[in-house]
């Protein structure tokens, strides 16, 4: 059990800070907590509304996360700029303390952003185009230890004592808490309702993008479909579980804004990391099948770092992200060639990028700059996106956008949110795209889209 004087001295603290400010002030208490698994807490807190998951099982990092002790929105051309800033005066006015409050810069802020600066949230339950939250309880893992975080709003007039038994509470449940009994999955057959961008359909707008490309004006388009399942689905948690187990090098999020629905997926592309002043860029593009055996796996690799198409592709991101940070100042340092990272079902080309801006600059700030990179929307960018709205025929919502973490130093990382779908309400909308350049196959890109379906469609199938 939190010690009671503890929690509640943080409580009054910030409850008196709120009386001076007029605005509302956390209280975060940070807690040293066993190595339990973050996802079991997940599984095991019902009744929190916001739910939110985030691990790459390569770098020893888990955190997991619910409710909303505040919750930023925003939506239109400033999305970004606006959330940067209330969230940085929100963290920056947090009142934190606890046992572990020396080894965490809590509280943390987890969410992201859509593609595009307006969300159909008819399709989209309770995603707005950026949404931030900073959770009541989390759990965090890393190579360093696991620590728990509880936090509370509180305003001019609130209670401390009260704000504090509640935080005391929550504790108590997140130390009992080592995972619920998990769901099971309906017992209608899985199977595909509709795909909002068929084969056909696809083929026809591959053409178009190549045609609107050899014109001129035009290098690149990323272009997207959509597949909808229904029948018996798993949980979006199971779903997740199973992303992670078999896809360690990649991101895996969820993200659950309390509306029903959840955004979940096993993401390889970092959009942009920052640590203590040093930032690190990710840029990958082309794209290649594994071989089922390791001369086959090695020659699908061979001709992927030898094509000129697939080169192409990739150099276009290269070059967009380096010259997206180059007006911040300091040294932009990158690999004169890519590399090949192997995932369980692709490969890709790779190249890190890192900089050290003159200045400090936000995380939330940069991804406003970056966002959507040539690797997910194209280049030149507006003629790419005004393609993108021309011709996809469903909302991208948050397919495609950022999605990450922040803590209370600024520090944090976001990726990009690929390789995902949409759960609730009985039905999976699956995503999936590929970048069209002057030379695409149009049954070449269809087919790397399917390869990229795999770990949603395995995942939601249990295998």
């Amino acid at each position: 059990m939190i010690d009671a004087s503890v929690v509640e001295r943080l409580c009054a603290r910030a409850r008196d800070h709120a009386r001076a400010s007029g605005e509302p002030v956390l209280a975060s208490c940070i807690v040293e907590s066993n190595g339990a698994e973050p996802l079991d807490a997940l599984q095991a807190m019902p009744g929190e509304g916001f739910r939110f998951a985030w691990e790459r099982p390569k770098d020893g990092f888990a955190l997991a996360a619910g409710g909303a002790a505040r919750r930023f929105v925003a939506g239109g051309a400033r999305r970004f700029h606006e959330l940067s800033e209330r969230v940085g005066t929100a963290l920056r006015a947090a009142v934190t303390g606890g046992p572990g409050a020396g080894s965490l810069a809590a509280p943390y802020v987890l969410g992201g952003f859509s593609f595009f600066d307006q969300v159909d949230e008819a399709k989209w339950p309770g995603f707005s185009p950026a949404q931030l939250v900073i959770p009541r309880w989390m759990r965090l893992r890393t190579r360093l230890g696991a620590h728990t975080v509880l936090s509370a709003s509180l305003g001019a007039d609130d209670d401390p004592a009260a704000a504090a038994q509640y935080l005391r509470d929550l504790g108590a449940a997140l130390a009992r808490a080592e995972g619920g009994a998990e769901e099971g999955r309906g017992t209608a057959p899985l199977h595909r309702a509709d795909e909002v961008e068929g084969h056909r359909h696809w083929l026809e707008m591959v053409r178009r993008a190549v045609e609107r490309i050899r014109a001129g004006g035009l290098t690149k388009v990323v272009l997207a479909r959509a597949v909808e399942l229904i029948g018996g689905l798993p949980s979006p948690l199971k779903a997740l579980r199973a992303l992670r187990a078999a896809y360690p090098d990649c991101f895996t999020f969820l993200m659950d804004p309390g509306a029903g629905h959840s955004f979940v997926g096993a993401t390889p592309e970092r959009l942009a990391r920052l640590e203590r002043g040093a930032i690190l860029l990710g840029a990958l593009a082309g794209t290649a099948p594994r071989g089922d055996r390791t001369d086959a796996d090695e020659a699908h690799a061979r001709r992927l770092m030898a094509s000129n198409k697939e080169r192409g592709e990739h150099a276009v991101v290269v070059q967009a992200l380096m010259d997206a940070v180059r007006p911040f100042g300091g040294e932009v340092e990158a690999p004169g060639q890519p590399r090949v990272v192997k995932l369980t079902n692709v490969q890709h080309l790779y190249t890190p990028i890192s900089f050290r801006p003159r200045e400090p600059l936000p995380l939330i700030s940069l991804l406003a700059r970056l966002h959507p990179t040539p690797a997910v929307g194209g280049h030149p960018r507006p003629g790419a996106l005004e393609l993108i709205q021309a011709e996809e025929r469903f909302d991208r919502g948050w397919y495609a956008g950022p999605v990450g973490w922040m803590d209370a130093s600024g520090d944090g990382e976001f990726a990009v949110g690929l390789r995902s779908g949409l759960l609730g309400g009985g039905r999976a909308r699956l995503f999936t795209g590929a970048g069209i350049v002057a030379d695409s196959d149009p049954e070449g890109e269809y087919f790397e889209t399917q390869l990229k379906l795999q770990p949603m469609l395995s995942a939601l199938a249990d295998e």
